[in-house]
């Protein structure tokens, strides 16, 4: 009996080689193209430039740019920077600069910086802190906490609960 099903393996691993390394079957069927990842990221940069950075009605993201770096090793992810001028009533120019990584065949928002004339606001997954021409200390927090009580007024937190799902792309079936 040990010796069929050893048999039985030996056939598998030559018929089904792309197992052999280990991908499940889920990764060997949905591989994504490098132009579907493109693709992909080109409509996060396309939602994002129909919403609001902030509460003003005024106030959105403009010159969306990305780059897409592909990975330097096959064990590797791509890698993207999202880059963008924000629109909104200042006398300086606000910008905005988002990393993603292509993990689990999804885009994640891993974190990201926005820079306007009376702050800047750092963010690293669900957590952010200002820093505030206002005040000489630091504000930390959950986005959790600032969704909940409508406290912080950032693109970052649009981005990570409506464009993206908690920070990881959101998929159509």
């Amino acid at each position: 009996m040990k010796h069929f099903l050893l048999a039985i393996l030996i056939l598998i691993y030559l018929a089904f080689p792309a197992y052999a390394d280990g991908n499940s079957v889920s990764n060997v069927i949905t591989k994504e193209s490098d132009l579907e990842i493109v693709q992909r990221l080109d409509k996060i940069k396309d939602s994002m430039g129909k919403i609001r950075f902030c509460y003003n009605e005024n106030c959105f993201y403009r010159n969306i740019t990305s780059i897409i770096t592909p990975p330097s090793q096959k064990s590797a992810n791509y890698t993207a920077t999202i880059s963008a001028t924000i629109d909104r009533p200042s006398t300086v120019l606000d910008t905005a600069d988002y990393k993603l990584d292509f993990i689990n065949h999804r885009w994640q928002l891993i974190k990201g910086e926005e820079y306007t004339d009376v702050a800047e606001y750092l963010f690293n997954g669900d957590r952010y802190e200002i820093f505030s021409v206002h005040s000489n200390r630091g504000l930390k927090g959950k986005l959790a906490q600032a969704r909940k009580d409508g406290s912080l007024k950032a693109g970052y937190l649009t981005i990570y609960y409506d464009i993206f799902d908690n920070g990881i792309e959101k998929i159509k079936s």
